[in-house]
Parts: C-alpha cells; sequence; structure tokens
C-alpha cells in the first residue's frame, strides 16, 4: 500500500531543508577567512669565535630575543669553521650568521655574502691580532717564533690565521719552513688554553675574545703576554644570505639596529659583550681585503 500524499510531501520538504543546511554551511566555510600559515623558522649560526658550551651560553638569549621580535621560531646552529657556516650560508640553510672578518671576505668572494651590521665593542668598531706567547718566554715578536710550535685558529680567521700567515710572507719565509709544527684549535680560546698549558710555543688570536678573558680573570690568559699586534680591521660582523627575502632583511635589520633602545635589547647586548649594532662601513674592511689579497 502507497505512503499517503502528505507523508511523502513531507519527507521531501525534510529532504530539501537538510540539503539547504548542508549548502550553507557550505558556503559559510568557503566563506570564513582561513588561518594564516605558520611562519616560517628563521636560522642563524655562531662560527667557532670561542668553543661551543662557551658559544651557547653567549647566545640563547639572543635566539629568544629574535623570535619574539620576528614573530616567528628561531633555531641557532653551531659549526667548528667559518667554512663549514660560509656553506649553510650558501646552501640557504640559514639566513644570518655570525662569522668572522676573514669568513666574510671569502663568502663575499665565493657567493656574495653580504653585511648586515656590524657589532659595536666597548665603542670600537675594529679588532687586532694579537700574537701570543707565555709570559716567560723570552720571544718579542713574531719572528722570534721562528723553528717553534704554533696554535691557529682557522684558516678562513682573519686574526687567527691570515694575519699571522701574511706576516710570515713579509718576514722573507713560506710557511712550511718558518715554523716546527702548526696546527689548527678551531677556536680563540683554545688556541690560548694550547699556548697556556705548553702545547704550543705560540698562537695567534682574536684580541675581543683575548681582552674579553683576561678582563675575566680567566687562567689561561692571565699566563699569557702579547708580542705583537696588527693592524686594525673591521669588527667581525653580521652576515646575511645573498638570498635573504628582502622583506625579512628589513625587518631583522630594524630589530638589530634597535637593541640597544629597549631593555630587553640591552639585556641580551650586556650578555654578548657588545654595545650596539650598525650599519657597515666598507671602509672598514679594506685593510683585511688587502691582507688576504697579499696571502692569496
Amino acid at each position: 500500500m502507497a505512503p499517503p500524499v502528505n507523508y511523502r510531501r513531507n519527507t521531501i520538504n525534510i529532504l530539501l531543508a537538510c540539503l539547504l543546511i548542508f549548502s550553507l554551511c557550505d558556503y559559510a566555510r568557503a566563506q570564513a577567512p582561513s588561518s594564516p600559515p605558520p611562519a616560517k623558522p628563521f636560522y642563524f649560526a655562531v662560527s667557532a669565535m670561542a668553543s661551543p658550551a662557551r658559544t651557547l651560553t653567549h647566545f640563547s638569549e639572543l635566539t629568544t630575543y629574535l623570535a619574539a621580535r620576528l614573530d616567528r621560531p628561531v633555531h641557532l646552529k653551531q659549526r667548528r669553521t667559518y667554512a663549514e657556516i660560509n656553506d649553510l650560508l650558501a646552501q640557504c640553510q640559514i639566513q644570518m650568521a655570525f662569522t668572522c672578518t676573514g669568513g666574510y671576505i671569502a663568502g663575499r668572494r665565493d657567493f656574495g655574502l653580504e653585511i648586515l651590521v656590524v657589532p659595536v665593542i666597548k665603542g670600537n668598531n675594529f679588532y687586532r691580532s694579537y700574537i701570543v706567547v707565555r709570559k716567560k718566554s723570552s720571544a718579542k715578536s713574531l719572528a722570534d717564533l721562528k723553528g717553534r710550535i704554533f696554535a691557529y685558529a682557522d684558516p678562513l680567521s682573519l686574526s687567527g690565521y691570515i694575519y699571522p700567515a701574511a706576516r710570515i710572507n713579509q718576514l722573507g719565509y713560506r710557511q712550511k719552513e718558518f715554523f716546527r709544527h702548526v696546527f689548527f684549535t678551531e677556536s680563540h680560546d683554545k688556541s690560548i688554553e694550547a699556548v697556556a698549558t705548553g702545547i704550543a710555543d705560540g698562537a695567534a688570536v682574536d684580541s675581543l675574545i683575548f681582552d674579553a678573558l683576561r678582563a675575566a680573570a680567566e687562567p689561561n690568559a692571565n699566563k699569557l703576554k702579547v708580542i705583537e699586534k696588527s693592524e686594525k680591521f673591521g669588527m667581525p660582523p653580521v652576515v646575511v644570505a645573498p638570498t635573504i627575502d628582502h622583506e625579512l632583511r628589513y625587518k631583522l635589520l630594524k630589530v638589530m639596529l634597535n637593541m640597544n633602545k629597549n631593555a630587553a635589547g640591552r639585556a641580551v647586548l650586556k650578555r654578548l659583550g657588545m654595545d650596539r649594532f650598525v650599519l657597515p662601513d666598507p671602509a672598514l674592511y679594506h685593510s683585511a681585503f688587502l691582507l688576504n689579497k697579499e696571502l692569496e
């Protein structure tokens, strides 16, 4: 027996109503604003200016500060050598790095590395290479270390390798015939330790790190004396990959330049031993470029 007409009509109306509701829901979902995609992480790296444990301690607070100001996750990467830092930048695995002047020169030559900002430390935007020996050593200059054991920091380090290597050339010697033995420590504080403990007779180190360790009464640094100082070199810069997004670069530049203008930023700068960041002056790096060219 067929269902009553009214029953069929009600069933059809219910189905039509359901279809209308589903259509309205689909329309509402289509019109609703979609949530923005999560911000891409920002990666920066720090090279072996000091040993990894010391570096991590100094830069952990900067990671937190940048994450808050850039409104995105920020991750710190550490590598043992300046060449490894340059590889990360060249392969776009990081956007920014704290590197050495020699690392910047090599990166600029090889893949167009660019300076973002330059740190100012104790009012200065320059540093030097120090030739250091134990206090009881009779050596008075690099020339007096001929035939001795010498510690370099890194093959790309201006203060820890390029300067002393160029000086040896200026003295009329080749690298292999000047020292009895050389080795690389991969950080300036390790070079200082090597001389203090008698593993090396001398080393070339970054004046910023040596002076900071002496000021902190670090035992190894207090066992050494400086017998030669280089000319002034432009401060080790903060660099960015040439492929960095322009909007991100501009935002990052504003964050770095304004760090000394707010309490949180000043606290991070103090932790890093820096006064502030400033825009780069190309003239700062002229002497370093000339020295590197001379060595090549």
